[in-house]
This record gives structure tokens, C-alpha cells and sequence, in this order.
């Protein structure tokens, strides 16, 4: 996942060289223009659900933000988290995957088996 580009040089060579450590892609930051909203990363343990879910129901569509959850699940079956909580929100509910550009009234769900990084 993906979001800006920073105007320092020194810094993007540093966080060039941890995103190909971390989560290659063909992504080239340079197409895209700067984006400017706020990504609001959540953790939450297995019995979080519940929690996740009174919060996408009582929040607008159109906030302005990027939500991505990072829920403790088992990693030998496969997630339905992006599936349930679709239902509790206008917002889309999708599953990270690698090189994906992060976009305002979105939600973004951890893979099962994965860590995950923003990267620019």
C-alpha cells in the first residue's frame, strides 16, 4: 500500500530502499500527485469485531480518511472480515494487497498470514 511522496531527496532514497525491502511493487510514486488525507491505522484482537463494526456504523462515508484494520485472526482459514464489515458501512471494504494505492473513504483489512506497511 501506498499513499505519498516526499519532497526531500535524502528521504525518498531512504524510504525507496525500505519499500523494496518491505512490500515490492510496480508502483512509481512519480505518476501519481501528492495525496493528502489521513490514514487511520486500528488494531484490534480477535474479539475486536464488534468493535470494528459499531464503529464503521456510526461513521459518514465520506470522511475523508483511509481506515485500515489490523485484526489478530487465525492465520490457517481464510478471512471474511472485508465480506462482514462491508455490511456495516457505504465505505468499500477490501483486503490489502501488496502495492495497492491507498484511497480516502476506503477500508483496507490485514491478509491472513501478512504484516503490513504504508509505505509513502
Amino acid at each position: 500500500m501506498r499513499r505519498t511522496r516526499s519532497s526531500d531527496p535524502k528521504k525518498r532514497r531512504r524510504d525507496a530502499s525500505r519499500a523494496k525491502a518491505v512490500l515490492p511493487s510496480t508502483y512509481d510514486p512519480a505518476e501519481r500527485e501528492v495525496a493528502s488525507f489521513p490514514i487511520v491505522g486500528i488494531g484490534a484482537s480477535a474479539g475486536g469485531f464488534e468493535a470494528l463494526t459499531q464503529m464503521l456504523q456510526n461513521l459518514p462515508s465520506d470522511t475523508g480518511m483511509a481506515f485500515v484494520f489490523v485484526q489478530h485472526m487465525d492465520p490457517e482459514h481464510k478471512s471474511m472480515l472485508p465480506k462482514l464489515l462491508s455490511k456495516a458501512t457505504q465505505m468499500p471494504v477490501v483486503e490489502a494487497q501488496q502495492g495497492m494505492v491507498v484511497q480516502p473513504n476506503h477500508v483496507y483489512v490485514i491478509p491472513p498470514k501478512s504484516d503490513l506497511g504504508v509505505i509513502n
